[in-house]
């Protein structure tokens, strides 16, 4: 979870995002609520928040609660900020309206490294549910940040996915059900690699590969998906940007 400090040179909180070292300085990039921007500020500025007023946090965040009531109770409800056991910050807000006023939802959320596009993905998903747009989830992401998303969809959202690891495929694949096993769970997140179809592979047979191809990525896309979200991992990134149908 994020952190409130005290910024000594802005004279109020700030919420650190992430903490890094640059030029063998350590740095942290922070929320300043009163800019509405994320700043890289020196570690050296930042001190417990009670050090000013141990009553800033509060007030800044009972501050923070009411704009979020207020964006939400404007122009078109939105009941996701208001459901979230997490405070969303303005651009997770902007991005969660951008992204659910049109009748299609496909969009690339591209945020730079550590401004909680999680956040913002889990925040769209429950604004479906709550408006009966979406029961079955499918989420595909890199093998190192499928815990990751576990967690934080149970954490801030309350919504428990299935974790499909390249292991239970496996196991199923020896058994003698002829159903569909994707069919059986409407909220999986499942690595990447677990899904990727083979050409070939030594030792199996053609109709080896066929059966795995069949298991890994055919049974996947029939499953009858009402959302899927794939996450990557980009080295270079842009504001939010509508897909082309």
């Amino acid at each position: 979870m994020p952190d409130w400090l005290f910024s000594l040179s802005l004279h109020h909180p700030v919420r650190v995002i992430e903490r890094v070292e640059l030029w063998g300085q350590q740095q942290a990039r922070a929320w300043d609520p009163a800019q509405d921007k994320v700043l890289l500020l020196p570690a050296s500025d930042l001190a417990s928040a009670d050090v000013a007023d141990p009553r800033a946090v509060n007030r800044l965040l009972a501050t923070i609660a009411a704009e979020r009531i207020r964006e939400a109770l404007a122009g078109e409800t939105l009941a996701a900020p208001l459901d979230a056991t997490v405070i969303p910050l303005p651009h997770q807000l902007r991005a969660l309206a951008r992204a659910t006023s049109g009748d299609r939802v496909r969009f690339l959320l591209a945020d730079k490294v550590g401004l909680g596009k999680t956040i913002e993905a889990g925040l769209i998903l429950r604004e479906l549910k709550l408006r009966g747009q979406v029961r079955r989830t499918l989420v595909v992401a890199p093998k190192g940040l499928v815990l990751q998303w576990v967690q934080e969809m149970q954490t801030h959202f309350r919504e428990t996915f299935h974790l499909i690891q390249p292991a239970d495929l496996i196991a199923f694949e020896r058994t003698p059900w002829q159903v569909n096993p994707w069919e059986r769970l409407d909220q999986v997140i499942v690595p990447m690699d677990a899904i990727k179809p083979i050409d070939g592979r030594r030792g199996w047979t053609a109709e080896q590969i066929a059966r795995h191809n069949q298991t890994r990525l055919q049974d996947l896309l029939a499953a009858g998906w009402d959302w899927i979200l794939e996450a990557v991992v980009m080295l270079k990134v842009k504001p939010l940007i509508q897909r082309d149908a």
